[in-house]
């Protein structure tokens, strides 16, 4: 940010190198239009710094992976019921199972995703995240 005395002196400079003799425009506008630039640049270089810290903050792949289970989740849902166990068996999957999970969005599950959902509810830290939520673990 700039000193606001420099910025005294440059609205000064403005004043006397642009608007001197034009009646009109002197003292109607100049100051005006000085915030209006000078926030723009503030707003410019607010809107750049909040950018790049979301882009830092969230790299794409954390966002495909968060997009994929939830995708995964609407399959999972009709096949193992309760909420909680969807949550159970979604976190529990790896990236493989997910991308296959996702790719029966929108159809009925048929039996290979049935089967992958099984192997994934039979593996131990699935069931101890169903006991852990106080559910039982369901039965395919």
């Amino acid at each position: 940010m700039e000193n606001p005395g420099i910025i005294r002196q440059k609205s000064a400079f403005v004043e006397q190198r642009c608007f001197a003799g034009d009646a009109g425009m002197q003292g109607i506008g100049v100051r005006w239009w000085q915030r209006f630039l000078i926030g723009k640049k503030v707003m410019r270089r607010s809107i750049v710094f909040a950018l790049l810290s979301a882009l830092i903050a969230c790299s794409p792949k954390n966002f495909v992976d968060k997009v994929g289970r939830r995708t995964a989740e609407t399959v999972v849902q009709p096949v193992v019921g309760s909420g909680a166990a969807t949550q159970c068996v979604v976190q529990n999957a790896d990236a493989a199972e997910i991308q296959a999970l996702v790719r029966d969005v929108g159809t009925v599950a048929g039996s290979s995703t049935e089967a992958l959902i099984a192997r994934i509810v039979s593996r131990l830290p699935t069931q101890d995240c169903f006991r852990a939520a106080g559910i039982p673990a369901p039965v395919l």
